[in-house]
């Protein structure tokens, strides 16, 4: 687990070990991670399975209940085994209508104060698991404006925020992925969020689309994402399809690499999403990324362009969530905390 700022320094809690005391898992889409937490929420083993909403068959909830409990004992069952009675708590669309039990929205703003009220519980063979609710934003009500909502990334956040030196100074959280989530938080609430399909919309041009038969083979090009970035950032644009289209047109006149069109098409699609959410959610304040590293490092290569150096917190941030819930909830109780720290370049 670590804290970085743009120029690449992390600050990293030194391991250690630790009795077990939570299960925590941030169960979404495709996939889910799954980690063993000692004292202090410390991370004692983690484990990636593939199992996600989308390996569950059929409508049928009886079939979904029985893959939901045979992938949550494939991923803890000998940790609930050495630990019989260890508590578990878990976030994100297993707890969406799809999953294995609806956990319903906190409506924004909200100060994500999350307790045992809150949670929705979900017996199972070895026990019981506790589900964390999502956020919501209204849609206005003339129907002008349309509402929004998440799963998993309000409990990044609650990790995120657990990560910084207490402020009730405005902040600006940014949570790429599939689903890229811009944040303002303000008071230590969430007072609004929008929701940005850029990563799905990567995935479907480049698996389905005419681009992705323009690209083949090919390693990473950092110069082909800025290169993006800059076509995506460009004044007046053309908009995000007409340039979009442009990657093709660039290959044919041999302007473009085959091989580079992936870093490109990425560039353009992060840079149209930040030249359009940028100004409504920075409205002062620091700006922090949360996510895998690698994206989060392509967002602050977007923001730059715009001026804006942003901070980073790594990807454990929904565990530290997690584990924060679960104190407030009263299934684990808060130890003594140590810090133990060191700076690493």
């Amino acid at each position: 687990m670590g804290f970085a700022s743009d120029s690449g320094q992390v600050i990293q809690n030194t391991p250690d070990t630790s009795t077990p005391r939570l299960i925590a898992l941030d169960w979404g889409t495709s996939s889910q991670r799954a980690w063993l937490l000692g004292d202090r929420g410390r991370i004692l083993d983690a484990r990636r399975p593939d199992f996600g909403l989308l390996g569950a068959t059929g409508d049928d909830p009886g079939s979904r209940t029985r893959d939901y409990e045979a992938a949550f004992d494939a991923a803890c069952g000998d940790w609930l085994a050495a630990s019989p009675g260890l508590p578990a708590i878990a976030c994100g669309m297993v707890g969406s209508a799809q999953g294995w039990r609806e956990a319903g929205y906190l409506t924004t703003p909200t100060d994500l104060a999350i307790d045992a009220a809150d949670l929705t519980t979900v017996p199972h063979p070895r026990g019981v698991l506790h589900l964390v609710p999502g956020l919501r934003v209204a849609p206005a009500a003339d129907g002008t404006v349309a509402g929004d909502v998440m799963r998993g990334e309000e409990t990044q956040i609650i990790g995120a925020l657990g990560m910084l030196t207490p402020t009730d100074s405005p902040l600006t959280i940014v949570l790429p992925g599939t689903h890229t989530k811009w944040t303002r938080v303000e008071n230590r609430k969430i007072v609004s969020f929008a929701t940005s399909m850029s990563g799905e919309l990567y995935g479907l041009v480049m698996q389905h689309g005419i681009l992705g038969r323009t690209a083949h083979g090919g390693v990473r090009d950092d110069a082909a994402f800025e290169r993006g970035l800059v076509t995506g950032t460009s004044v007046p644009s053309r908009g995000l399809p007409a340039e979009l289209f442009g990657a093709r047109a660039l290959v044919l006149d041999g302007l473009l690499d085959p091989a580079s069109v992936p870093d490109y098409v990425s560039g353009v699609i992060i840079a149209d999403e930040v030249r359009h959410l940028l100004p409504q959610f920075a409205l002062g304040g620091r700006i922090l990324l949360c996510g895998n590293a690698d994206l989060c490092r392509r967002y602050a290569a977007a923001l730059r362009v715009h001026g804006v150096v942003a901070e980073m917190v790594a990807e454990e941030a929904a565990a530290q969530g997690l584990w924060h819930v679960a104190i407030a909830a009263g299934l684990v109780e808060q130890t003594p905390s140590t810090n133990h720290q060191k700076e690493t370049p």
